[in-house]
């Protein structure tokens, strides 16, 4: 009998550290279909679990330190994915963890979702974690990915409505010290704008808005396939770019599934 054969090709490999939606719209489900529409490995470790569906959560249990921690050194030291992306962690106590774990082994390129507020403005942590986001997370992001609600949170700034307030909340994120920052969700007229900086520019990216409300999952599924494509070496405005089309095919064709706000469709490259 022949002996199995060894691998010819390296297979791109991401971590996500997040949260499980049971409704599988966002978190650690959506990270991975993203992952795998882009031909990329997914890898996880979990940080909550919720119970949810598209009315709502029901409930959240945050994991234990100890268990959060296991499993990343399990995944790193078998896999030691290039590329990784943070999404909700659920508590100050979390967001602490999980900076310790990324100080004493780091990835080479950090995608940092917040999940601090819902694209609709409602609080998805307490705020007294809003800081220790802003100390702890933002100094090992290679780039953050707040919409308006949370950038004008970790900004320190009142409200982020329009383009030049976008901008400058931007570069105040950039300050407290992520490499680069993509403020996302701003709509004027029938574009929806997000905005990037790195401390030496800012790039506009634009597209036609999508009118629909089934949004679910849309933060975590843009940040992932950023991460994807930082995972295959593509440089950072170019994996930006190209997750910026990604999302809004995924918004375009959006799923009709459960009688509340329905999940965006990361697969939907590969139904069509």
């Amino acid at each position: 009998m022949p002996q199995d054969s060894q691998h010819t090709a390296d297979v791109p490999v991401a971590l996500t550290i997040a949260g499980s939606d049971s409704g599988g719209g966002a978190g650690i489900q959506a990270d991975l279909k993203t992952f795998a529409a882009h031909e990329v490995f997914g890898t996880s470790v979990l940080t909550l679990v919720t119970a949810q569906n598209t009315r709502g959560v029901q409930q959240i249990s945050v994991l234990s330190d100890s268990l959060v921690r296991t499993q990343f050194e399990s995944v790193v030291h078998d896999f030691d994915p290039p590329a990784a992306k943070t999404g909700a962690l659920g508590n100050q106590e979390m967001i602490e963890t999980v900076a310790d774990m990324l100080n004493r082994r780091s990835v080479d390129r950090l995608v940092v979702d917040p999940v601090m507020i819902s694209k609709h403005g409602q609080p998805l942590m307490a705020e007294d974690a809003y800081a220790t986001m802003r100390e702890l997370m933002l100094p090992n992001a290679d780039v953050v990915t707040p919409n308006r609600f949370e950038a004008a949170a970790l900004g320190d700034v009142r409200k982020v409505e329009t383009v030049n307030e976008m901008k400058e909340v931007a570069r105040r994120i950039h300050d407290f010290g992520a490499d680069a920052v993509v403020v996302k969700g701003g709509h004027f007229d029938k574009i929806a704008r997000d905005i990037f900086y790195d401390g030496t520019g800012y790039v506009e990216f634009g597209a036609d808005r999508v009118d629909t409300d089934r949004l679910h999952g849309s933060g975590c599924t843009f940040s992932a396939a950023i991460t994807a494509r930082l995972a295959t070496s593509m440089s950072l405005v170019d994996a930006i770019g190209d997750a910026r089309q990604f999302i809004t095919g995924a918004i375009d064709n959006a799923l009709d599934v459960g009688d509340g706000v329905g999940p965006v469709n990361p697969m939907h490259q590969l139904w069509r």
